[in-house]
C-alpha cells in the first residue's frame, strides 16, 4: 500500500497530463522508502487495535512529495556549480512521528 497517489505527484509536480507514470512510480518508492526508514516505522502505519486502517497523517504525507519533488528537480547525478542540502521543511515535518530506538 502507497501513501501517495501519481494524481497527488502529479499535481504537485504540476505535470498537466505528462505522461511519465513509470518515472513517477519510481518517485513515490523512493519518497515513501526515504520518510519510512527516516521515521523507522512502515509507512502507512499499519492498521489499530479494532483492524481499521490508521490514517497517515498530512505532514508526512507532504514531506513525502517534497522528497519527490526534489527527486524530480535534481533528475542529474551531480550538479556543477551549486551546493545541494536536504530540504530543512522535510525534516520538520517528520521529527514529530519519528520513532527512536530503545524508547
Amino acid at each position: 500500500m502507497s501513501i501517495l497517489t501519481t494524481l497527488e505527484l502529479k499535481q504537485h509536480l504540476r505535470l498537466d497530463g505528462a505522461d511519465e507514470d513509470g518515472l513517477l512510480a519510481t518517485y513515490k518508492d523512493a519518497a515513501e522508502g526515504y520518510v519510512a526508514q527516516y521515521l523507522n516505522r512502515p509507512v502507512p502505519w499499519g492498521d489499530d487495535a479494532d483492524g481499521n486502517e490508521v490514517a497517515v497523517p498530512a505532514q508526512v504525507k507532504a514531506a513525502a512529495l517534497l522528497v519527490a519533488g526534489d527527486l524530480d528537480a535534481n533528475r542529474e547525478s551531480s550538479l556543477v556549480g551549486v551546493t545541494h542540502s536536504e530540504n530543512p521543511a522535510v525534516k520538520a515535518l517528520l521529527d514529530p512521528y519519528r520513532v527512536h530506538p530503545g524508547f
